[in-house]
């Protein structure tokens, strides 16, 4: 290979790589700032984002315990502990803040890998492209 050719697919291979590392900086930014978004300014908009938290409830097709063998009573019990549990641990913020910080934690973990990543890039770029203003001048 010959020395243009070699520069041309380092040029290639350093703005390419800039770029992807731009976008993942981009991305991760931009989720922070939605986040942050949610939570300060849209707080409902928030409480519908989130999948765990919007699963439905247990239920049951019987509505009371009048006339309900002893098994069914156990069972609605239990599905009555169920629905108290599901209440506490799958509504509010019990479910959104977990979720905000899982989401958060990705985000931020993408820029700080992007970012460095573009900015060795990037320097890289800058010094080639001053020494081939050296080469001109």
């Amino acid at each position: 290979m010959t020395t243009k050719t070699t520069k041309l697919i380092r040029s290639i291979y350093l703005y390419l790589a800039a770029l992807i590392s731009l976008i993942f900086v981009a991305v991760g930014s931009g989720r922070i700032l939605n986040i942050g978004l949610k939570y300060f300014i849209f707080p409902e908009a928030e409480k519908k984002s989130y999948f765990e938290c919007s699963q439905q409830p247990p239920i049951s097709p019987v509505i009371s315990k009048e006339g309900t063998t002893e098994d069914q009573k156990v069972q609605i019990d239990a599905l009555l502990k169920d629905y108290d549990n599901w209440k506490e641990n799958q509504s509010g913020d019990k479910c959104i803040v977990p979720a905000r910080q899982n989401n958060f934690i990705d985000s931020l973990t993408m820029v700080i890998i992007a970012l460095p990543i573009l900015l060795i890039h990037w320097n890289f770029i800058k010094k080639e492209k001053e020494e081939k203003e050296t080469e001109i001048a």
